[in-house]
């Protein structure tokens, strides 16, 4: 069973208004300049400002588009789904029976714009069918409202919480608009939980008196930039009053407005703020943004833990005007421990940033940071960001082997014959060879020696091979062994043979050799 709308979001909002006096001149028009508020959904290049079907969102600063389709089942139900109680009440079920099609939410969307410092908010929606009045109500929640499996919705309201009310009467040629803001108790609505800013009878976008808000519906037919098919007529053009579109300037309605992160369109079976809930669409609209970005910009070998040390940084934007709460980041090496920055409250605009070390294995090493935070003091995180991996600098560790051996003749008795034995020792240590003067800055592992004499070993066939371990930086260990030559040689009066030490360096450094040559006397000593 589907528990979510279909969700494209086209882009992602960066800003967060701050506080503006209520009532300031100029006024910024929802309908002149920024947004076209025509009664179609198609930009006119003539007319200045975005619409709906404008590339990558225009200058929005943030925009939403929830398709829900014709046959989508998905509605409210239940006696507590109506806009004067809280979310935690509403549910939803995932059957369609009774639904009018004229209340048939095919499309929603929104925009968010900022405009001489105000924050505008435009929203709108096409219906499947246009037999008869509509009543639109459209949510800007400040939580990110989601819905359960359970047929629950996940998200309560927060103060500030804003209600646009639409009602298109005589058919949708008359448009009225009602705006309302989320105050829990104390409203002067049925319930006390809601508290009107804006009454507009007369609300058609061109012709109303009040430039903080407006709204139309289509007159004409007109065509659908996306996916559209109505009850009657072609498919890719709204029938006339099946499009709906609005805007309202928040700014100069609250003063302050909130960080909006949803949005969700209904339609209403009245147009009373306790008027049973039922179509719906709901999905993300982060109208408040943070970004992050974090580097690693030095590393430092341990020789006495093989481990390093890296250092990094990092800065954190408001990407927007307002304030934002409880910045905290987060930052995580890879197979790390994370580590947690609280900085604390962030003004539109204001950067901080944050540095510390971590140990790791890895040559490179790799982390992540992440931030969020709060558009209001006493709310959970709302508003996050994620930066790009950070690559720490590769070391060019210098893994080393110095090896030594001595070698001497010695007789020795072998089932009652005297036979001539050679016995060799020596020390190979983590560390440069005698002429190179610095130790080995790594950890060798897997370390081994053996002895090149040409006597093969009776057991393996093979040269004789003594097992080290491994070899911490700076430390070393003794080898010995013996070996019988066979044939005595009669010239020289000595003999050489060969010792190869081998590893393998920690941090992915690889394989590691060394080599030693020793002259054994031919008469034993």
């Amino acid at each position: 069973m589907a528990t979510e709308k279909a969700l494209r979001i086209v882009g992602v909002c960066v800003v967060c208004v701050g506080a503006l006096a209520l009532w300031r001149l100029p006024v910024s028009a929802v309908h002149i300049g920024v947004f076209e508020l025509e009664g179609n959904a198609i930009d006119d290049p003539n007319v200045a400002g975005d619409d709906w079907n404008t590339p990558g969102g225009g200058s929005s600063v943030a925009q939403a588009f929830v398709a829900d389709g014709s046959g989508n089942k998905t509605i409210f139900t239940g006696g507590g789904s109506k806009d004067a109680i809280d979310i935690s009440s509403w549910n939803w079920k995932d059957d369609a029976g009774g639904l009018p099609d004229k209340d048939n939410i095919t499309n929603a969307y929104a925009r968010a714009y900022t405009v001489n410092g105000d924050l505008i908010l435009y929203y709108g929606a096409d219906r499947f069918a246009n037999d008869g009045d509509a009543q639109l109500g459209f949510w800007f929640f400040q939580n990110n409202v989601t819905l359960n499996a359970n047929g629950s919705f996940d998200g309560i309201h927060v103060a500030g919480d804003i209600l646009v009310l639409a009602n298109l009467t005589n058919g949708g040629a008359t448009v009225t608009i009602q705006v309302l803001e989320w105050v829990g108790t104390g409203g002067d609505q049925k319930g006390g939980t809601l508290h009107l800013l804006l009454t507009e009878n007369d609300a058609k976008c061109g012709s109303n008196t009040d430039e903080r808000a407006c709204a139309i519906s289509n007159a004409l037919a007109t065509a659908a930039p996306w996916a559209y098919t109505p009850k009657s007529g072609p498919s890719g053009t709204f029938p006339q009053f099946s499009f709906f579109e609005g805007g309202i300037n928040i700014t100069q309605l609250l003063g302050t407005p909130p960080c909006f992160a949803s949005f969700m369109s209904e339609t209403r079976s009245s147009q009373s703020v306790t008027a049973t809930l039922k179509d719906f669409t709901v999905g993300a609209f982060p109208v408040c943004g943070i970004s992050i970005a974090k580097a690693c910009d030095s590393a430092i070998y341990n020789p006495a833990t093989g481990t390093f040390t890296d250092h990094f940084t990092g800065t954190v934007l408001n990407t927007g005007i307002g304030t934002l709460y409880n910045v905290t980041v987060t930052d995580t090496p890879h197979n790390g421990t994370p580590q947690t920055f609280n900085l604390g409250t962030l003004a539109g605009g204001q950067s901080a940033t944050f540095s510390g070390t971590f140990t790791t294995t890895e040559n490179p090493a790799t982390n992540n940071a992440s931030v969020t935070a709060s558009s209001n003091p006493d709310g959970e995180g709302n508003v996050s960001a994620t930066a790009d991996q950070a690559i720490c600098p590769t070391l060019a560790l210098n893994p080393r082997f110095s090896v030594d051996k001595t070698c001497s003749v010695v007789l020795v008795v072998v089932n009652g014959a005297i036979e001539v034995a050679v016995d060799y020792r020596g020390k190979v240590c983590a560390a440069s060879s005698t002429s190179g003067g610095t130790r080995s800055d790594v950890f060798i592992d897997n370390v081994s020696v053996r002895d090149d004499n040409g006597t093969p070993d009776p057991a393996t066939g093979d040269d004789t091979t003594i097992p080290i371990g491994s070899l911490a930086p700076g430390a070393c260990a003794d080898y010995s062994g013996r070996y019988f030559p066979g044939a005595i040689p009669i010239s020289p009066v000595s003999f050489s043979d060969t010792v190869h030490a081998s590893g393998t360096g920690r941090q992915g450094v690889g394989a590691v050799s060394g080599v030693a040559t020793a002259n054994c006397p031919l008469c034993p000593q």
